[in-house]
């Protein structure tokens, strides 16, 4: 029942999507592409969320995770230029946490389906990829992306194997054209 609930809350927050063309215009607890992270944050708890630094990048981009519960989301995530004063954000993400894999998709498949019906211009393109965290390959991500003005909204649901330290998640993120294609360089690390 609670995860009904939370379909519910979810589906109406995207409501304010209709009119939306470009990445900024969409929000996810209040917070838009754009946004000062220091709107929302002291620069104490910024600095205190959990970061990726120790994995391979060349650190265009910090990644940070608010891990405790916000609104409809078990945590966000936020991706920032680790010398930018302002914290400007370039990508955040909402996550919830499913208990299995049934779940998880039948919380995927019901955000997308909500989402398409209030952005009628937009078509989600669907795919699958192993999560490159886990070297076993094991780990696959589902979901679906819709291209706008300035970059990307994706839905996902990261299948974790049983050997990584991640829960299953479904997740719903803002990013930019700016991040995709430094995620799409490894991170820079190439």
């Amino acid at each position: 029942m609670k995860r009904l609930l939370l379909i519910l809350i979810l589906t109406i927050s995207f409501q304010s999507w209709i009119k939306a063309d470009d990445i900024r215009d969409f929000q996810i607890e209040g917070m838009s592409i754009g946004d000062s992270l220091l709107d929302f944050y002291s620069k104490k708890k910024i600095n205190k969320f959990y970061n990726y630094d120790d994995l391979p990048s060349d650190m265009k981009f910090r990644i940070a995770d608010d891990e405790k519960k916000i609104g409809q989301y078990d945590g966000l995530q936020f991706f920032y230029k680790p010398k930018d004063k302002k914290f400007l954000i370039y990508s955040i993400a909402g996550h919830v946490y499913c208990s299995s894999k049934k779940k998880c998709n039948k919380i995927l498949e019901q955000i997308k389906s909500d989402m398409s019906s209030f952005l009628k211009d937009g078509k989600f393109k669907k795919g699958t990829y192993k999560l490159f965290d886990d070297k076993s390959g094991k780990s696959i991500s589902t979901g679906y992306h819709l291209e706008v003005n300035g970059g990307t909204i994706e839905i996902e649901h990261m299948d974790w194997s049983k050997n990584m330290q991640w829960d299953d998640n479904v997740s719903v993120s803002l990013n930019t054209n700016e991040v995709i294609d430094w995620m799409n360089s490894n991170y820079g690390a190439n």
